[in-house]
């Protein structure tokens, strides 16, 4: 066995060794870049601004881009959180197969790392309108979410592999392949969500996504 294979394999191992402990993944925001700020509506939960963008958090110490895929809460940095499938987030909304099947398309058609503050606030829109449908509203500039949405439906390619984080605050979905130096520990937590069976901060005056 290789170093790189053992190396893979140990570390693995021990985020295998934490599935019976899922629940005590921190998750922390430590921003929102780029952003745009949106005004929006989500019935019977919120209407005001907020940040849309690249959610930039911290998962147990391991640095990882995200989209908000949970508007009817606000984030909480927490130990509460845990890997799911994409599937069955957010919480008490779940999306089931067809709309994470839709974000996993648009992830692989739209995103990227360098997307600039309107780009990111169009793909996060975009995300919201697929996971909460006629409970969410938009006002103002939708900064090409319409435009997004129409061409996912035409997309004929495969989806990215994405994973739900679900916790106490909103909800996230990630890659479960890094954008660059953190492949063994992704690869660890990503096989830690398969053997698990499982916020949108307010902030003043905005809240962010």
């Amino acid at each position: 066995m290789s170093r790189i294979v053992f190396a893979v394999f140990a570390t693995i191992g021990g985020f295998l060794a934490l599935a019976s402990h899922a629940q005590a993944i921190f998750v922390q925001e430590i921003g929102v870049s780029p952003v745009e700020v949106v005004n929006i509506s989500v019935t019977g939960f919120y209407t005001g601004n907020v940040k849309a963008g690249i959610n930039n958090l911290l998962v147990d110490g391991v640095a990882m881009n995200s989209f908000c895929i949970d508007p009817y809460h606000f984030s909480q940095n927490s130990a509460g959180y845990s890997f799911v499938p994409l599937a069955d987030a957010p919480k008490q909304h779940l999306m089931g197969a067809a709309k994470a099947d839709e974000v996993s398309k648009l992830w692989a058609m739209a995103y990227s790392p360098l997307m600039t503050a309107p780009q990111a606030a169009g793909f996060q829109i975009a995300i919201w309108e697929i996971v909460a449908g006629s409970d969410f509203s938009i006002f103002g500039s939708d900064y090409g979410a319409s435009v997004l949405l129409q061409e996912v439906a035409q997309y004929n390619g495969n989806g990215a592999s994405l994973i739900a984080l679900t916790g106490p605050g909103q909800d996230y979905c990630v890659p479960t392949t890094p954008d660059s130096g953190t492949t063994l520990s992704f690869l660890a937590m990503t096989l830690l969500c398969l053997v698990s069976v499982r916020g949108f901060r307010k902030i003043s005056p905005q809240p962010t996504l």
